[in-house]
Formats: C-alpha cells, structure tokens, sequence
C-alpha cells in the first residue's frame, strides 16, 4: 500500500498542500472519534457503577428509615399499652391517700401517686413524641381557654407533688382561643423543669401577661446556668441542658421538645433565657393565628 508521504511526493504539486491538509483533517477526526468513543465507555462504565451505589444507598435509607419507624412504633405501643396499669395504679394510690390509715401509709401512698404521675408524664411524651415524628403533628382541641385557670391548676399540682415553693402572678387578659390541656401540658414540663433545677431554698416564679395581640407565660428559677451551647439543643428530643444527666426525677429530655412544638402548633413559640442568676422559659401565644 502507498505511504501518505509517498502518495504526496507523486501529487501534482497545486494539489499537493489540499491533500496534506485533507490527510491531516481525517487523522484529526479518526483520532477525536476514537476519544469520543473511550469517553463514552468510561461515562457508561461510571453511570453502572453510580447507580449502583445510588441503588446502595437507597436500599440502606430505607433500611435505616423502616428502622426508624418500627421504633417509634413500638414506642408508642409501649405507650399506650401502659396506659391501663398506670391509671389502675394511681386510682388505687388516690383511694389509699383518701382512706383513715396510719401517717406513714399515708405517706406512702402519697409517694405512690407522685411518682405514678411521673410515669404517666413519660408514657404521655413518648405517645405525643411518636406521632409528630411519623407525621401526624399535634391535633389541637381549640376552644375558649383562659390561661389563668391553666397556670392555677398547674402551679397547685407542682406544689403538690414537688414540694418547692411556687408563685403564680397574672396581669391583663389572658383567655382565648386555643388548646387548653396541650397548655397545660407545655406548662407542667415548663414548671416541673424548674422545680427540678431550683437552688434550693428558692421559689419558682411563674407569670403569666396579655394584652390584646399575645399571651406569654414566663417561668423562672434562681439556679445553675445553662450552657449558652446548650441553649437550643435542650429543644431537641433527648435533649438535656445541664450536666446533670441523671436526676431522681429526670425525665426522658422530650419535655422541652414537646413544648417547643405545641407551641408551634398554635403559631407561637417556647424560648429560653440563661444566666448566672436565673433561667427563664417564656411560652409565647399570638391571638390571631386561631380566631
């Protein structure tokens, strides 16, 4: 077969250049085509391997969220299904504490009840903690509410169960429309905390204010600080904002988190102020988000 040199050197010399430059074009172009070509193999050979491991990681998540769900599942099985015993528990500890018996059955009962209402509080977070998590939210009861009665009613449990001194001050209107047990709910948790963290000694201050746009509720204890790290992360499920993990009358660290959404729910929120001398939790309700 001819060279393309040789071929060249026997052209005539006009035509000489066009075909150099002709030969020069098809090998330029062989040569892009055979680019082309390894491009594609190595695209194609990266598309399987990427869908593979998109394949990968799907399966994994919806490992991961089936995991997830089945968990917070059976917690709220766990839940409700305690429900029944519980409630047997606290009627017979309430019919003891009522009967004429000894001072120190009694007291007894009187520890019974108190500490049946905390597991009661507990089974009640997980169950509100396991329907928002898979979607269900927090279904409001909206009705006529005035949160003086709520926070009366609290402060006049807490007392009872914990033992700490707590003032309850109100001022202005404080009654409108919204959910008044899931208040009372965020409250209790709210007052319970305090009482918890209190320095010793010291009263819990609870006050609730309104005025024609919004209803706050603060409650305040004289006690350690929370670290300024810790502000926001006591707001997420398992949370904590002490060091002080484990308590006597600990919780399961959903209080807060339960709270912050309730409020949510009813278009206000729950925040909180820290400091050397005291720490504050102000629950915030707007009037005009449910008319």
């Amino acid at each position: 077969m001819q060279s393309k040199d040789s071929f060249l050197e026997t052209a005539s010399e006009p035509h000489a250049g066009l075909l150099r430059e002709q030969c020069e074009a098809n090998e330029q172009l062989l040569l892009a085509a055979l680019r082309a070509q390894e491009d594609a193999e190595d695209a194609h050979s990266g598309r399987i391997v990427a869908e593979d491991e998109s394949d990968l990681l799907r399966v994994k998540a919806a490992e991961l969220a089936a995991a997830a769900e089945l968990r917070e599942r059976l917690l709220g099985i766990i839940g409700h299904d305690l429900r029944n015993p519980l409630s047997a528990m606290l009627m017979a500890a309430r019919l003891l504490e009522e009967a004429l018996l000894p001072a120190q059955a009694n007291w007894l009962a009187a520890r019974i009840l108190a500490s049946g209402l905390r597991m009661q509080r507990m089974i009640d977070q997980l169950t509100n903690f396991t329907r928002a998590r898979l979607g269900g939210g927090f279904e409001l009861k909206l009705a006529r509410c005035d949160v003086a009665s709520v926070c009366k009613n609290v402060v006049e449990e807490s007392r009872l169960i914990s033992g700490t001194p707590i003032e309850l001050t109100t001022h202005g209107p404080l009654d409108g429309r919204w959910d008044a047990d899931r208040i009372a709910e965020v409250l209790s948790n709210l007052v319970s905390n305090a009482t918890g963290h209190a320095s010793p000694g010291t009263a819990v201050l609870v006050s609730a204010r309104g005025n024609e746009d919004e209803v706050v509720v603060d409650v305040r204890n004289e006690g350690a600080a929370i670290p300024a790290e810790n502000l926001e992360k006591i707001f997420n499920a398992f949370g904590r904002g002490h060091s002080d993990a484990v308590r006597e009358d600990s919780h399961l660290g959903l209080g807060l988190y339960i709270g912050r959404e309730i409020a949510r729910a009813h278009g206000g929120t729950l925040e909180v102020e820290s400091s050397a001398e005291c720490t504050t939790f102000s629950l915030w309700l707007p009037r005009s988000s449910h008319s």
